[in-house]
């Protein structure tokens, strides 16, 4: 197992103008003037609408090329079949066991976050590896929404997910650094076995602790939306939609361009709006901010799951087709 992670020209940029978007907000926010709650959440939407939905909308294009590329034939029918039966599953499982699936949801984002920071380039990747990229995750996510803790609850107590007990133990003193703690202590353990077992297994280790070291900054000089957005539709989706590109793009010469694979992510973005906002209309969530959050929390959740498993297999052929 070679796992590469590396700050590649179009990364590079991308982080340095993330530093430098949220240096500029942090300072607006603490010496300027607050930026208020609702200015945050327009932010926020009108970011998961740009990158945060759209790097999902063309699965069934990652799907389709994957299949190419692995000379098998692609089925649209049983393709939308599976996607749409994993969505329903998923969401039946929301409504009967609603805190098992929130810890399935945290399990999966955290390992699509460790897959796409920390690629692993191999064929077969070993428990190890995935430990690495779970533990990643994880540490990620534990720095937005504990640093945050006070900002998160609210939205988690609106549906009853987590016992009494539970939500006054996550309110506790010292929480948030016991949370931060463990999961950093874990990810580094994982980090020094995969080093020890496998060699050479990061290419460039400060670049990994730079990005760790931004979220972590961003956390706690900016509120929840903010901090969240930046990592999630400014870096991760971006990133992630950049390899959609460059794995739908045919030869070197012949690249699919970001005008126009933005134009493709139009009609599905739309669809999942829709869907999206059906959930939280049925469920009669419009009356409190709070509940109209977890309504979007669940139906991206819903998403992620045939998501995620659509990107697995996309992102070994991408490293694979780059280190040929």
């Amino acid at each position: 197992m070679a796992t590469i992670f590396k700050l590649l020209p179009f990364n590079r940029v991308l982080y340095i103008g993330l530093v430098c978007f949220t240096c500029i907000i942090g300072i607006v926010h603490h010496f300027l003037f607050s930026i208020p709650d609702q200015i945050q959440w327009i932010f926020f939407s009108v970011i998961i609408v740009s990158t945060g939905i759209p790097h999902g909308a063309l699965d069934h294009e990652v799907a389709k090329q994957s299949s190419f590329l692995n000379n098998q034939v692609f089925s649209a029918k049983k393709f939308h079949t599976k996607y749409l039966s994993s969505m329903l599953l998923y969401g039946i499982v929301w409504y009967v066991f609603p805190t098992l699936s929130f810890f399935l949801f945290l399990l999966i984002s955290a390992f699509h976050f460790g897959e796409t920071d920390l690629p692993i380039d191999s064929p077969k990747v070993t428990l190890l590896g995935v430990l690495l990229q779970v533990s990643y995750g994880l540490l990620i996510l534990f720095i937005i929404l504990f640093v945050h803790i006070d900002s998160v609850l609210p939205i988690i107590e609106k549906i009853n997910i987590f016992s009494p007990a539970l939500i006054n133990y996550l309110n506790g003193e010292h929480i948030a650094f016991l949370a931060i703690s463990v999961s950093f202590s874990f990810f580094f353990l994982t980090l020094i076995a995969s080093y020890i077992i496998h060699k050479k297994i990061i290419a460039d280790i400060k670049h990994l602790f730079a990005l760790i070291i931004f979220v972590f900054v961003s956390a706690l000089i900016l509120p929840l939306p903010l901090c969240f957005i930046i990592y999630f539709g400014l870096w991760h989706s971006i990133t992630s939609l950049e390899n959609i590109r460059q794995h739908l793009s045919r030869t070197k010469n012949d690249r699919l361009t970001w005008k126009s694979l933005m134009i493709q992510c139009v009609p599905l973005t739309a669809i999942s709006l829709v869907g999206l906002f059906s959930i939280i209309f049925f469920l009669e969530l419009t009356n409190n901010i709070n509940l109209v959050i977890m309504g979007l929390f669940i139906g991206i959740s819903i998403l992620t799951l045939p998501h995620q498993e659509v990107m697995s297999k996309m992102y070994f052929l991408v490293r694979k087709k780059s280190i040929k």
